[in-house]
């Protein structure tokens, strides 16, 4: 049987959406009943045989190859299904007589407009719109998603499956000096608005603690304004473009983690943090309880004064060793071989249908 990936992201995200897509494709391409084909708008250097790209004139107008005109691509593929795997299907498939999965990941563009420019959101809106209309299953990560599809856009409740995300393979680092050598805590982060950083380093300054406090991430819309509110403060230290390597040595080498997104889909953070035995201070909102169950220190990412009270809470090594203690049981819930034969089932019930 033949499913076709959106895998845009698969070979263009090192983060989020792109760990997602490799680890579920790659995942699923172990199953002998299935033969995987990867769609992507641009050419990649890759050992992959099954990697399609635009042809023709398509060449000259992938996005649109991706959004629109991939559907005769796949058609003449003899792709039986079509997994869009970031919250949007090609216009027009439903008239291909393929099957679909849509994973829509979140709808902050819905809860919070005022992140994004007036293009930007009706794109995404009429994207939403036309992936969870068309979609034959809508699969998201967490039941805060799933309300919300059910909120904005009246979706039926039995169109939608929960499938969470897997823990994140623990980050290999290759031997290496680290040049940072206080104790501190991480938070791996992109800068944005939505990520709350400013609060977070708000409340760290407030807490006057001698643990440092690291940021690494991708570099976004609040970057100037963190960095200048942490201008001439040591114990801070902010890392963009981080290599695996590193991260994976920054997780094993903090003393906790802190993530104070307002708002997320499902928060892979927490579970690279679990995957190196680390607790977490983080929000009380969203999805994120969903992740971090009883392992994690909740605080409320609005007021500085509850992340400080927290902060304070980890300092003290027994805290931090009564939640570790609780990580084990809460990955069960996340195990990579269950979610993978999950969505294996989920193919073979719609192309059986």
């Amino acid at each position: 049987m033949k499913i076709g990936f959106d895998a845009k992201r698969y070979f263009n995200n090192q983060t989020g959406l792109g760990n997602y897509s490799r680890w579920l494709i790659d995942g699923v391409s172990q199953n002998p009943n299935f033969e995987c084909d990867l769609y992507t708008p641009k050419k990649t250097v890759s050992k992959l045989t099954n990697i399609h790209y635009p042809k023709g004139l398509n060449r000259f107008i992938p996005s649109l190859w991706r959004s629109k005109f991939i559907c005769s691509d796949l058609r003449k593929n003899g792709v039986k299904l079509y997994h869009g795997l970031s919250n949007e299907l090609p216009f027009g498939i439903h008239k291909t007589g393929i099957k679909t999965v849509v994973t829509i990941h979140d709808l902050i563009n819905k809860r919070y407009p005022e992140y994004y420019n007036a293009i930007d959101l009706r794109i995404y809106d009429e994207k939403l719109r036309y992936a969870q209309r068309a979609a034959d299953i809508i699969v998201v990560p967490s039941e805060q998603t799933k309300r919300d599809l059910i909120k904005y856009y009246h979706t039926a409740e039995e169109r939608i499956q929960v499938i969470p995300l897997s823990i994140p393979p623990r980050r290999k680092y290759a031997p290496m000096e680290f040049a940072y050598d206080k104790e501190y805590m991480l938070c791996v982060s992109g800068f944005s608005k939505r990520k709350n950083l400013v609060n977070l380093v708000s409340a760290y300054i407030a807490t006057s603690t001698d643990l440092h406090l690291v940021i690494a991430g991708k570099k976004g819309d609040s970057y100037a304004e963190i960095a200048n509110l942490c201008s001439g403060n040591e114990k801070i230290q902010l890392m963009t473009d981080v290599s695996s390597d590193t991260l994976g040595l920054l997780y094993d080498k903090a003393q906790f983690c802190i993530y104070p997104s307002v708002f997320e889909g499902f928060g892979i953070p927490i579970l690279e943090a679990f995957s190196y035995g680390k607790t977490v201070a983080t929000s009380n909102t969203s999805s994120i309880p969903e992740v971090g169950g009883d392992a994690v220190q909740y605080f409320d990412p609005i007021s500085v004064q509850s992340i400080s009270k927290v902060i304070v809470e980890l300092l003290k090594k027994d805290k931090r060793s009564l939640l570790e203690s609780k990580i084990e049981s809460q990955l069960e819930n996340f195990d990579n071989n269950a979610l993978i034969s999950r969505y294996s089932g989920l193919y073979e019930e719609i192309l059986n249908s």
